[in-house]
């Protein structure tokens, strides 16, 4: 046997005479941050055998240096790293406690014994050490019951401590073990701390395992230095742009983790829903509460499998206090993956585990879990809504225009400073139903446009140093606001036609009603409000085909600004059970989310029918379907429900009123009725200037005239009127009657198509509806 190295073979008690190596050479998964396998000493397979008797690890064993490293051939962790006096100097002696380990797949030499670094500088051993390993009388590693730790850094106050400590203990539960002269670094609410460990059950030379029963305690707290920031003690969010009225109930629920309940059981759940559509602003609230600074962070992301959801409550628990933020719960328990059901089952374990703490200490646990969905009533399970689970739930609303303005304002970008205002406010006006995420949209596609009109081929994007920075105009503003869409109208593929009031000739009576719908609807003037019972809802205007219905609704969405969707009654029919319902509650929906919008049926008789024989006094004596009734009570709850319809506005238009089913007719409904007929002599006149001023016309033509020729004609035929006339002249043109400048529309073709031209509407329509008028309308 050698003096210093092998393995002795003689009747002295075992052990063998190694040289001190780093693990990381042979394995540097042995040495990871976690701590795990740090104190084992790992022996030729040999030489296990010979000492324990067998090939099994993780039994004690002493370790003794025998022979210290020279300074000369010490390398760079000769000198201890850890703080002054904590462990011993190269030459000092040293004695500690290790476990037996056969590191596995390699090929040692007999003469040889791998250290983690963490065991080192916890020892005292140095690299090029030659130590003495001896097997324990007792193999079996207890234990540990009450482990002593010390802070490196200084803790602020004795509140702290606590989450220090169950910083601490959740590290050394992740290691396994433990032995006195251990660092470990902790993190809570984002500081950093290192501890050291100073006994183990009052013994400052072994190493025991630490499990769940194990104790860890903090000594020597003392006050935080000046200039050191503390982990805030309240836990609140503030200042996010767009969301008081949902910062407002947050922070209400955030009450809970900030003080003790003044009844048992006020409040079981530390968790909460923060729902809402694509873009609201779910992730963006999520990062706010993040960064309180109140406590660790944990993200559980939507592909994590139960184990690891299962080992995020464990560390939040352990590092109080602490935040376990879901980004995507409908992803992360939807059921497009297979073990959804099992997720969601740990989940509400974890956190009835947390109520039930809660119920015992009369103050929530300080162990705040925030989830995100698209809706909570169909993404969340009913097993996870109960009381102890996420019964608290806020949606994330379209901001209005006050919420949009803030949030303009924190993506402003390169506005001039002296627009800058004026250009924010007016945005903030004209982009309703946008969300945060459309804003950011929408600024983004300014500046865009801005780099292509001062560089349209991108030669020469940067500006050079001394130029003025240049800014987004107003014009780009509005260019980048026509292409961009909000969310909520994402798959409405709906551009209507760009109509002013201008291009609806006639038809004042109409107009006037439309624009007091408008006005009351996006009025903020608190006196007029005093002046306003019910605000608007719903008009209906019924009369002849042709007489500018559908023309002012396109214009009214025009002049007010607002979302359109325009829907043809029979578009929503659906031969399947409780389809057409869904569509038309889906159609309400949305428009809610849209809001300040309009729904325009067309041919709404389709869909608005008398349910059975005799409802409206008209045709409307035929017994409908089962699914078209559906449809309709469905229409009638959407209009005039338990949900209040705000911000929306309903136009409808028909050539049947007979038929139309009366409840649909009824105060809070289609609470005003406007008869849209025939044009009087000027709205005829009104209408032949603004198609034919569009064309050339000899000096002969009579506007005035031909608006006396044409009594009795709609709006459209007046149009079709028009159209003929210029066909006459092409056709003049084309047969070389008129050449040059005499290729005109002349008074003659004119009166020859209006001469040609049947009307459309009759005396006995104007009669029917004048009696339907009489039973059922209300006249502006």
């Amino acid at each position: 046997m050698s003096n210093n190295t092998g393995i002795n073979t003689g009747i002295k008690p075992k052990e063998i005479t190694v040289k001190v190596r780093p693990v990381s050479e042979c394995d540097r998964s042995q040495d990871k941050a976690t701590l795990q396998g740090f104190s084992r000493a790992w022996v030729n397979k040999d030489a296990l055998i010979f000492l324990t008797g067998g090939v099994e690890s993780g039994k004690r064993c002493w370790v003794e240096r025998t022979v210290p490293a020279t300074a000369t051939a010490a390398p760079k962790d000769a000198t201890s790293e850890t703080a002054p006096g904590s462990s011993p100097g190269l030459g000092d002696p040293v004695r500690r406690q290790a476990l037996l380990s056969l590191l596995p797949g390699s090929k040692m030499p007999q003469n040889i014994v791998f250290m983690t670094e963490a065991y080192r500088k916890a020892c005292g051993f140095h690299l090029g050490d030659i130590v003495t390993i001896r097997p324990d009388q007792d193999m079996a590693v207890p234990s540990a019951q009450f482990v002593e730790a010390e802070p490196l850094d200084e803790i602020g106050s004795e509140q702290e401590t606590a989450s220090w400590e169950g910083a601490a203990w959740f590290q050394l539960k992740r290691a396994g073990h433990v032995l006195p002269g251990l660092r470990i670094d902790c993190t809570v609410a984002g500081f950093k701390k290192s501890l050291q460990i100073r006994a183990v059950d009052s013994k400052t030379d072994n190493v025991a395992s630490f499990g769940e029963t194990s104790v860890i305690r903090i000594r020597n707290v003392s006050p935080l230095p000046d200039g050191v920031p503390a982990a805030p003690k309240k836990l609140e969010v503030t200042g996010i742009p767009g969301l008081a009225a949902e910062e407002k109930k947050l922070n209400r629920f955030f009450r809970g983790f900030n003080t003790t309940f003044l009844h048992k059981g006020q409040q079981r759940s530390c968790g909460i829903v923060i729902h809402g559509g694509r873009g609201a602003g779910k992730s963006y609230v999520l990062d706010r509460i993040a960064a309180t600074g109140w406590g660790k962070v944990f993200r559980i992301e939507e592909n994590d499998k139960s184990s690891t959801v299962e080992e995020a409550f464990k560390q939040a628990s352990a590092q109080r206090p602490s935040i376990i933020l879901v980004d995507g719960l409908h992803a992360l328990i939807g059921k497009d993956r297979p073990n959804s059901g099992t997720i969601a089952t740990k989940l509400g374990q974890q956190l009835d585990q947390l109520a039930e703490e809660a119920w015992k200490t009369d103050t929530l646990p300080k162990v705040l879990v925030v989830a995100s969905c698209l809706d909570y009533m169909t993404d969340v399970p009913a097993e996870l809504q109960k009381l102890t689970r996420f019964e608290r739930n806020i949606p994330l609303s379209i901001p209005n225009a006050q919420g949009r303005r803030e949030i303009l304002e924190t993506l402003s970008g390169p506005l001039p400073p002296e627009d800058k205002e004026s250009m924010l406010t007016m945005l903030a006006q004209q982009t309703h139903a946008f969300n945060p995420s459309d804003l950011c949209r929408l600024m983004g596609h300014a500046v865009e446009i801005l780099a292509e009109r001062l560089d349209p081929l991108q030669e020469n994007a940067t500006t050079s140093e001394g130029e003025p920075v240049p800014f987004v105009s107003r014009e780009d503003l509005e260019q980048a606001l026509r292409s961009t869409r909000p969310t909520a109208m994402h798959d409405v593929n709906l551009k209507p036609p760009t109509i002013h009031w201008q291009d609806v000739g006639g038809q004042e009576g109409l107009k006037k009603a439309l624009r007091r719908m408008i006005a009351l609807t996006t009025t903020t003037d608190p006196e007029v409000h005093k002046l306003i019972l019910d605000p608007p809802k719903g008009l209906l205007l019924y009369g002849p085909p042709g007489c500018s219905k559908t023309l002012s609704a396109q214009a009214m969405a025009t002049e007010s600004g607002f979302n359109f969707f325009a829907v043809k009654g029979a578009e929503l029919l659906n031969m399947y059970v409780g389809e057409s319902e869904r569509a038309v509650r889906q159609l309400f929906e949305r428009a809610r989310a849209a809001s300040p919008s309009i729904i325009f049926f067309d041919e709404i008789d389709s869909i608005g029918g008398a349910r059975s024989g005799g409802g409206g006094g008209g045709r409307g004596g035929i017994n409908r379907s089962q699914g078209s009734v559906n449809m309709l009570t469905t229409l009638l709850t959407e209009m005039d429900g338990f949900e209040a319809l705000t911000g929306v506005l309903i136009l409808a238009a028909t050539n049947r009123p007979e038929d139309m089913d009366p409840a649909l007719l009824r105060p809070g409904r289609f609470d005003r009725v406007v008869y849209v007929g025939l044009p009087d002599l000027a709205g005829r006149e009104a209408i032949f200037s603004m198609n034919l001023g569009r064309l050339r016309i000899a000096d002969d033509v009579d506007m005035g005239e031909l608006a006396e020729l044409s009594d009795g004609f709609s709006g459209a035929e007046i149009k079709q009127i028009c159209s003929m006339a210029s066909n006459r002249a092409i056709d003049a043109w084309l047969d070389g009657e008129r050449s040059g400048e005499d290729s005109v529309i002349r008074m003659g073709d004119a009166v020859e198509a209006v001469n040609t031209l049947p009307r459309g509407v009759t005396p006995a329509m104007l009669d029917d509806y004048e009696r339907w008028a009489r039973r059922f309308a209300k006249q502006v």
